[in-house]
């Protein structure tokens, strides 16, 4: 049985959670929400928070599944985090225009992109800089 994210960092009936899961930092404002219902007793709302994050946590952890720091590190450059989307050792490259397109809608979907025109921005900048 696959745990989806949601239940993954709710945890089971001992209280043993997987929250430091690298997805964290790119879906960071829905999990404050989401965690804070929890806290608060409402796994209702909990999980409705976090429903909308689940197909951009599978996408951007989608095999080679060691590559997804890039997508975390393009979440961030997206909403400003920071000026460029570079990594070290050029493993920006390691997903393609189409992975990196498909992670923009989905984190537009998720309600996850901090500034719109930033984000709308930047999206356009990586495409022209692959020719399109």
């Amino acid at each position: 049985m696959t745990l989806t994210i949601p239940e993954l960092i709710a945890g089971d009936e001992q209280g043993f959670s997987h929250a430091l899961l690298g997805i964290l930092d790119g879906i960071a404002p829905a999990a404050t929400s989401a965690l804070h219902a929890l806290a608060q007793g409402d796994r209702a709302s909990f999980e409705r928070i976090l429903a909308p994050t689940v197909p951009l946590a599978r996408h951007l952890f989608s095999a080679p599944t060691q590559y997804y720091k890039a997508g975390i590190v393009f979440l961030a450059w997206l909403n400003g985090h920071q000026k460029h989307f570079t990594l070290l050792g050029g493993m920006q490259s390691a997903r393609s225009l189409t992975h990196y397109s498909e992670a923009f809608r989905l984190a537009d979907e998720a309600g996850l992109l901090n500034n719109a025109d930033v984000a709308a921005e930047r999206m356009w900048l990586l495409a022209k800089m692959h020719g399109i």
